[in-house]
């Protein structure tokens, strides 16, 4: 009876070095977030690159302004998104598009230091600190 109350005493005698190396280890920073994602549905992915997200729709049924006359590759499936000022679509001759990307599921957020996007069944929100952005899916694509 004394070895196991001694034992007992050892044991609570350890738990607040262990509660506290606990505490610790969860307010430690979180990771940087993966530099790819995609969406679940697989038609968006996106690549934070150099400061700026960078999303491909590889399908699309939204209207999409005129074409630059200086674009000589793929117009209206690619955005860009920096840390400052308005998103804006892009004219690119490559896709992003990796099959093999983290999927950012519905309802999750990926953060950024300066950008977040949001998934969810209806598409994908990104925006940055400023609140500018875009929101797209398969059928819809807002620049704000």
């Amino acid at each position: 009876m004394k070895t196991a109350l001694r034992g007992m005493a050892a044991l609570l005698a350890m738990a607040p070095p262990l509660a506290l190396a606990q505490a610790r280890s969860q307010t430690a920073p979180s990771p940087a977030p993966p530099a790819a994602f995609q969406t679940p549905s697989g038609n968006i992915h996106c690549l934070f690159r150099d400061g700026r997200m960078r999303c491909d729709v590889v399908e699309f049924a939204y209207d999409v302004p005129p074409r630059p006359r200086d674009c000589r590759g793929d117009w209206g499936a690619a955005l860009s998104l920096g840390p400052q000022g308005p998103a804006r679509l892009v004219c690119t001759s490559r896709t992003i598009r990796n099959e093999e990307a983290f999927v950012l599921g519905y309802g999750a957020r990926w953060v950024g230091r300066a950008i977040t996007c949001e998934s969810d069944e209806a598409g994908l929100r990104c925006a940055n600190r400023a609140g500018q952005g875009f929101r797209v899916s398969r059928s819809r694509l807002e620049v704000f």
